[in-house]
């Protein structure tokens, strides 16, 4: 069951370019520790499932209240991640108020964000006291939805089946999802951010978001390696409908910023583009086709008097008019915040400076 999954939900993914040998262990051996970073940074978080698309598939789920064990929750999952003065105060995420109620559970609406580069939604899902999801051995919650816009254009298909089977849905290049659920109010909150790499993501308009099964699964035993569910079970499924518009008449664009190396050498083989959420460096470098240690690729900003370090998120190579060129991705939420940028890659250095 778990492999069905996996593979249908890899080709929901986007392809990835043919790379050299050299490449492709280089890319391998990052994957693989990224995934092992994101445990290592985020020790409370639930099981990562034993699959990884580009970056990092995490199929559990996010959370946003306001309440000061809220907060709290929302800090651990990342969602206050945004540390840009600009974005918080002209409201790059926005509050939504859409909710559906169906076989006597409802879903809201909370919070969504978008950019070029990527789509955060936050759900608060109010559960029955007897339902079976309220059994604490349940982990790894989710849903299975679509997101469509009001050109009737796909943006993405999770599990849900409910888009057209030859429809392109490459769009993003990973998903990562984030839960927690409160057994004192039977409420579960999930967060699923949608990261393309190529700044292509369209702007949301008269977008809906069609939400037709919550799941989860049971915990694992470690000792014996089997779930621990009733009867055998390994997940618990709900099949409903429930549709949520999303109002995007107060959403506000940021465009991406430009930021180039201040070394004329490097200026003719790098660029680079800031987004919201991300750092996006373009490169024809060909060091990148080397093998490096994944510890050894940074991005570092001051903010505030601060240095800060941004991990790697992904590692992606193409061709394009014959031309080998790579992209590498931080997770950088700075935004407008520092006019340069330092790349560290081995014991190569490339200052980066806001156009």
């Amino acid at each position: 069951m778990m492999k069905d999954f996996e593979e249908e939900l890899n080709k929901t993914m986007q392809e990835t370019q043919a790379l050299s040998p050299e490449a492709r262990q280089a890319f391998d051996t990052a994957y693989k520790k990224i995934s092992q970073e994101t445990k290592r940074v985020h020790p409370k978080k639930k099981k990562i499932l034993p699959f990884v698309v580009l970056a990092a598939i995490l199929l559990l789920g996010f959370s946003l209240v306001f309440t000061p064990i809220g907060k709290a929750v929302t800090n651990f999952l990342h969602l206050g991640q945004f540390t840009s003065k600009t974005l918080r105060d002209k409201g790059f995420v926005t509050q939504q108020s859409t909710k559906a109620i169906n076989e006597d559970i409802e879903i809201k609406l909370n919070e969504v964000y978008a950019d070029q580069n990527e789509i955060g939604l936050h759900f608060m899902i109010e559960v029955p006291k007897k339902s079976k999801f309220t059994d604490k051995t349940l982990d790894n919650y989710g849903i299975n939805f679509a997101l469509k816009n009001g050109d009737g254009r796909y943006l993405v298909d999770l599990k849900s089946g409910l888009s057209e089977s030859h429809e392109n849905l490459n769009l993003f290049n990973s998903i990562v999802s984030d839960s927690h659920f409160d057994h004192s109010t039977n409420q579960l909150e999930l967060t699923y951010r949608l990261r393309a790499s190529d700044g292509n993501v369209p702007a949301l308009e008269n977008a809906v978001i069609v939400i037709n099964r919550l799941t989860a699964m049971y915990s694992m035993n470690d000792s014996s390696g089997v779930h621990e569910g009733k009867e055998g079970k390994i997940f618990e499924e709900l099949q409903g409908m429930w549709e949520l518009p999303i109002d995007t008449s107060k959403s506000k664009s940021f465009d991406a910023l430009d930021f180039a190396p201040t070394d004329p050498l490097w200026s003719e083989i790098a660029s680079g583009l800031v987004y919201p959420n991300s750092f996006v460096l373009t490169t024809s470098d060909k060091r990148f086709n080397e093998l490096v240690d994944i510890d050894d690729i940074w991005l570092q900003a001051t903010i505030n008097g601060q240095e800060e370090r941004y991990l790697l998120r992904e590692l992606s190579a193409d061709e394009k008019d014959g031309k080998q060129y790579y992209q590498v991705i931080f997770d950088y939420p700075g935004y407008d915040q520092a006019d340069l940028l330092l790349i560290h890659y081995g014991n190569t250095e490339v200052e980066f400076k806001r156009q």
